[in-house]
């Protein structure tokens, strides 16, 4: 699905009755793999974020870290703390939203990381969830949610097959120049390359946009974009042409 500001699809839980908060404060999750491959999607936050305002990671192994020292050796002020009452407290106040940031290659929490997210929801934060486990399908979290009037959104979970595009050739109606970003496997950098590609382009006065193709691009807040990974591939090529003539 794509993240923006319009309130998520929730039909399938009693959560469908809260309503997206008006603040945009997150602490971004990443136990243990904060600055590791598994925990790119907090490291994408960290670094670079349009829609959130990332007050701290929890990573206890890291505790004491300013964040972004730690990742690129530059200093952020956004500190790493070992626990989500720490967090909180940091904080001042309940934060808005609770950002899963871990991105383990199984897709699914380990029981430790769901009673975290579980906490979250029962202090009234709202839960952003990219893996391929759609939280919103799991009878504790949806009963969890309802009970504090707090929303989940599930980021991979791709529209309706009917509402998908499939591939018809209408990428050659884009005339604009595309600078493709590829690799060979997952979490080895290639949004990074892209955000850094298109924040200097614009620097020097050459409109550039991301087009995403993961989950992690959408939580930041990009505006074009679709998580490949959650789609069936006959419709691949079409949703990102989609995206892409959108731009």
């Amino acid at each position: 699905m794509f993240l923006s500001d319009s309130r998520p699809d929730l039909s399938d839980s009693g959560a469908a009755l809260a309503a997206l908060p008006h603040g945009t404060t997150a602490v971004v999750y990443c136990e243990g793999q904060f600055g590791e491959q598994d925990g790119k999607t907090a490291n994408g936050l960290v670094r670079h974020s349009e829609k959130y305002e990332v007050l701290s990671v929890i990573d206890s192994t890291r505790s004491g870290a300013d964040a972004g020292r730690f990742l690129d050796d530059t200093p952020n002020g956004i500190p790493v703390l070992a626990n989500l009452a720490e967090a909180i407290a940091h904080a001042g106040q309940v934060p808005d939203y609770l950002i899963c940031g871990v991105a383990p290659a199984s897709g699914l929490l380990s029981e430790a990381q769901r009673l975290v997210l579980l906490d979250g929801i029962a202090r009234g934060m709202h839960i952003i969830n990219g893996l391929h486990e759609f939280l919103n399908d799991d009878i504790e979290f949806a009963a969890a949610s309802l009970r504090a009037n707090v929303t989940i959104t599930d980021v991979r979970r791709p529209k309706a097959k009917k509402d998908l595009h499939p591939f018809s050739g209408r990428i050659f109606d884009v005339t604009c120049p595309r600078i493709a970003v590829l690799g060979t496997d997952g979490a080895i950098g290639k949004r990074t390359t892209a955000t850094l590609l298109v924040e200097s382009l614009n620097a020097r006065g050459i409109k550039a946009v991301l087009v995403g193709t993961g989950q992690t691009t959408i939580i930041q807040g990009g505006k074009y974009g679709v998580a490949l990974d959650a789609l069936v591939p006959q419709f691949c090529s079409g949703e990102v042409r989609s995206a892409t003539r959108r731009t």
